[in-house]
């Protein structure tokens, strides 16, 4: 009886064990994906995100079982041929009843806000520049993704056309208010809007947007980039002649590199505190189960950039 049990225990767990996690009607590559289509399908589409949270976003390799969970999706939502850079034919990932969007193509620039009652994405097939690989950075780019990721769940399932639409509407108008309150703040405050980053300057859409000097450690946008003592002396001596109280860090990541340079400056009575400006590439697993959203890290986004600029 006992040898039973045992067994059939075994069995139970040895199914469990064999449930693909990243299975769902909507696999995405990272985060920025997954955050729309989560906030869009909510409960009547599953969505999961390829990358582990908490995982660097520009090494990840797919496993077997992530490309079965393309293969089987509905929808495979990916950042960019360059970003993604481990894809290199999309036709050849998915089954034969999936669609897969490259987000890169599915944006536009300009700032014509779309209404309730006709969410449809009007620019999906225009021709575009696309020079910035974190594109995302940029809030006004952000909503036009909502548009877009809309419009294909839309497409692959509409009898629930209404309650996406809401949800994509109400999801655009809270980061279409934050983007407005931002603009203000630094429109009617601040004539020197200037922030000091230890790491690499994946924020280039985002500067642009706001019309932001981001001074980086790390002009590329690569985070495996070599790092020289010139550089951070360079970015020390830019931190003291404006007099500048804070520095800001990148997501996810030992700020070894800020914390040495706050080190070299206490030598000199000079106090400098750290901020995170978030690039939106992955979140932690913790926050991943809080819910956070890009409308979140956004917002602290914000605020932080309000402390730096004595907002």
């Amino acid at each position: 009886m006992k040898k039973l049990f045992l067994l059939l225990l075994m069995l139970i767990f040895g199914l469990v064990a064999c449930v693909n996690p990243k299975e769902a009607d909507i696999v995405t590559t990272m985060y920025i994906q997954y955050d729309i289509a989560t906030n869009i399908a909510q409960d009547k589409m599953s969505v999961s995100m390829l990358v582990a949270p908490g995982a660097e976003v520009h090494g990840y390799e797919p496993s077997s079982r992530d490309i079965e969970a393309i293969k089987k999706a509905k929808l495979f939502i990916y950042t960019s041929l360059e970003m993604d850079a481990w894809i290199k034919d999309p036709d050849a990932l998915i089954g034969e009843k999936t669609i897969a969007v490259d987000l890169s193509k599915a944006y536009h620039h300009n700032e014509d806000h779309f209404h309730k009652e006709n969410m449809a994405f009007k620019n999906l097939n225009e021709d575009h520049d696309h020079d910035d690989l974190h594109y995302w950075t940029d809030p006004i780019i952000f909503l036009s993704l909502i548009e877009a990721v809309l419009e294909v769940i839309v497409e692959i399932d509409p009898v629930n056309e209404e309650f996406y639409n809401e949800n994509a509407y109400n999801y655009y108008e809270e980061i279409l208010a934050l983007h407005n309150e931002f603009e203000e703040f630094l429109l009617l405050n601040h004539s020197n809007k200037t922030i000091y980053f230890a790491g690499h300057n994946a924020m280039g859409s985002f500067a642009e947007r706001y019309n932001l000097n981001i001074v980086a450690l790390s002009n590329t946008s690569n985070p495996d980039a070599d790092l020289t003592i010139g550089q951070l002396e360079a970015l020390i001596n830019e931190i003291k002649s404006s007099n500048a109280k804070y520095l800001f860090i990148e997501e996810l990541k030992e700020p070894k590199v800020a914390k040495t340079i706050q080190r070299e400056l206490v030598r000199e009575n000079y106090e400098l505190e750290l901020l995170l400006l978030h690039g939106y590439h992955n979140i932690s697993r913790e926050e991943l189960n809080k819910g956070v959203t890009y409308g979140d890290l956004f917002k602290n986004n914000i605020e932080n950039i309000k402390i730096a600029l004595g907002g």
